[in-house]
Order: structure tokens, then C-alpha cells, then sequence
């Protein structure tokens, strides 16, 4: 599958971490992949990634940075109150890089978004990526583990009010496969209570809590979607693909300062300001057969109530070994599935 990537973008960042790789792609509009002992760890559709789709959104998996919300009023994937899409900004633009030491890379361009009541943002859409070094790896036994950090920014240019506007930085980290997989997650406190599940499709049968941990089966015939609010204080989500021997773990830290938001996918009929996601999970089911674990940064807004942007902290840790192994590291780590 490198080798793939390497054809589709043959200048592919490529930074060396251990037990694996890292690749950034400008081409593909800054997603980030991942391999780790010869195993590629993100979904890649290859047929789209060659030859992509001129009008419609080109899925074709990895890290990706978006702008949330997705629904509600101020929604970028409903521009002008139309039907669901992906702006060029984020499907077709590619970024440049702006840094590359084999170990960090930063990658940016400038883009125009518009949204549901047809206003027009433009913004500075970066992503910093460093790898992992030995000293980033602790109490992981007999696996093989390998990760990355990212610092993903919208800066927004000009005034844009928090009246017409929400902005969140939003990554996507979407994995193969559905059926079968565990993905969880851990909180400071009582995990009951902790998911806002206004997005599609009733999830009450697929979740479980487990004091302070949830987990969520993936797979089944319908797409379904969680979001983990930041008052639960969530602390890290994950996910377990048995058939792969895969662990992907992601964390981001609360934000004191900024405004979080309803991310959810629909008219968000109780308001944008109805739920404060932090973390989210994204079952794709049987049909498109891929999961995301996805991490949430709150607006941040200056003193006259303009949008200054948003910055998102995340950490992907993926970790390769057997079965018994994983779990054994996770219910070291206090997560018991």
C-alpha cells in the first residue's frame, strides 16, 4: 500500500518513526497515512485517490482535517441551504509544505469555505505533524507500537462574526473495517452520559458503559455516529480491529478557553449550542466498511466576538501485537472491553 501512495503522489512526505512510517500528502489535500511493520493502518481507496471525482466528495480515507459543524445553521456542508457536499476548500485543494525535517512536517494552504446561509469564510488551513520518538512509548509490553502528534489550525482571515460563523478544527482518522471492531472510550468520571447521539440512527443497542468507560460495537446494516461531550472530561476513545491485531488510540486535551459546539450532522434542531463535542465516533457499518475516530477543538473568538480560529491538539498512538496482548494493555491502562 505505500508503494501505492507513492505512485499516486510521488512526493509524498515520508517521516521515520519506529516500527513504521508516517506519510503526509499535499496532493491529497494534507491527509496523513500510516504504516507500521509493512501494514498500512488507514483506509485507502486507491481507484478514487488516482482519479478523483471532479464534483463529488472523494472519500478516500487517512487523516483528514475538516471544518465543523457539518449541520445545523451554520453547516459547511449544506452551502446556501443545498444538498449535503464538500467544498473544494477541503476535497479537491491541495497544501504545500512549508517544513519537512524527516522527523516534522507542516503542510498549509488558504481556502474559502461558505455555509449554510450562504457567508463566506476564508482561512489559513495548516496541520503540524511530528512523530514519535522512543521516549514516547511507555508500558507497552510485547507490542509494536508506532504514532504521531498533530497541531491542526484554522486561522481565519479578516472579521468573520461568532453571529454568522462556527468554526471548529476537526480530524477524521478513519480506519478499514466495521464489523466485529470495538472502538471505547475513557472519562475522568462516570461514562453514562457522556455521548450526545443527536446525529442518525439509534446507537442505544451498540453502546455499553462500563464506569468510566463506554464502548460502542461498530458494524451492522446502518451508519451511525456518536460524539463525546467535553463535561464528561473524556480523556481518551480508541479502537480494537481483533481480525487486523490493531490498536488505534487518540487523545486531544480539554481546552479551557473557546466554545464548543454540536458537531452533528443534521438541522440540529435544539441549536448549535446544544451539545459541546470533544471526541467522536463514526460507524460506518457493513456498507462502507470503515470507522473514524475523530477529535474536536473548540472556536476561540476574540473580544469583539470575531472568530479568531481554532486549534486542535491531537495525539494518534497505534499499537500492533496479538489479541491477548492488546487487551492486556488496555486493561492495564484501565479500559476493560
Amino acid at each position: 500500500m505505500p508503494d501505492k501512495l507513492r505512485k499516486i503522489d510521488p512526493n509524498v512526505l515520508e517521516l521515520a518513526c519506529k516500527n513504521g512510517t508516517i506519510f503526509v500528502s499535499n496532493k491529497l489535500q494534507g491527509r496523513i497515512f500510516a504504516e507500521i511493520n509493512g501494514t498500512f493502518v488507514h483506509n485507502f481507496i486507491e481507484e478514487l485517490a488516482a482519479n478523483p471525482d471532479p464534483v463529488n466528495f472523494n472519500n478516500i480515507g487517512g487523516n483528514s482535517l475538516w471544518p465543523a459543524p457539518e449541520g445545523g445553521d451554520f453547516a459547511y456542508n449544506y452551502p446556501d441551504h443545498g444538498d449535503w457536499q464538500v467544498q473544494s476548500g477541503i476535497n479537491s485543494v491541495p497544501t504545500e509544505t512549508l517544513e519537512n525535517t524527516g522527523k516534522r512536517a507542516v503542510v498549509s494552504k488558504r481556502i474559502k469555505l461558505r455555509n449554510r446561509n450562504g457567508k463566506e469564510i476564508e482561512m489559513d488551513f495548516t496541520r503540524e505533524i511530528e512523530v514519535f520518538d522512543d521516549k514516547d512509548f511507555w508500558n507497552v509490553g510485547n507490542l509494536s507500537c508506532t504514532g504521531y502528534r498533530t497541531v491542526d489550525k484554522l486561522t481565519v482571515i479578516g472579521k468573520c462574526s461568532k453571529d454568522d460563523f462556527l468554526l471548529s478544527a476537526w480530524s477524521l482518522e478513519q480506519l478499514p473495517g466495521a464489523e466485529g471492531i470495538t472502538a471505547f472510550g475513557k472519562c475522568c468520571g462516570p461514562a453514562e452520559g457522556c455521548i450526545n447521539d443527536d446525529f442518525y440512527g439509534d446507537t442505544s443497542s451498540r453502546v455499553t458503559y462500563n464506569g468510566d468507560v463506554f464502548t460502542f460495537a461498530l458494524g451492522g446494516p446502518k451508519r451511525l455516529q456518536i460524539a463525546i461531550k467535553v463535561a464528561a472530561r473524556p480523556v481518551i476513545i480508541g479502537s480494537l480491529d481483533r481480525n487486523r491485531n490493531i490498536l488505534v488510540l487518540r487523545t486531544t486535551p480539554a481546552q479551557d478557553k473557546g466554545i464548543y459546539f454540536n458537531i452533528a450532522d443534521n438541522d440540529q434542531k435544539d441549536g448549535p449550542y446544544s451539545a459541546e463535542d470533544m471526541f467522536s465516533v463514526f460507524n460506518g457499518s457493513q456498507e462502507l466498511n470503515f470507522h473514524e475516530l475523530e477529535t474536536i477543538a473548540p472556536m476561540q473568538v476574540d473580544a469583539d466576538g470575531n472568530i479568531i480560529g481554532s486549534e486542535l491538539h491531537s495525539t494518534t498512538l497505534i499499537c500492533q501485537g496479538s489479541t491477548e496482548d492488546l487487551e492486556k494493555y488496555l486493561k492495564d491502562s484501565g479500559i476493560t472491553l
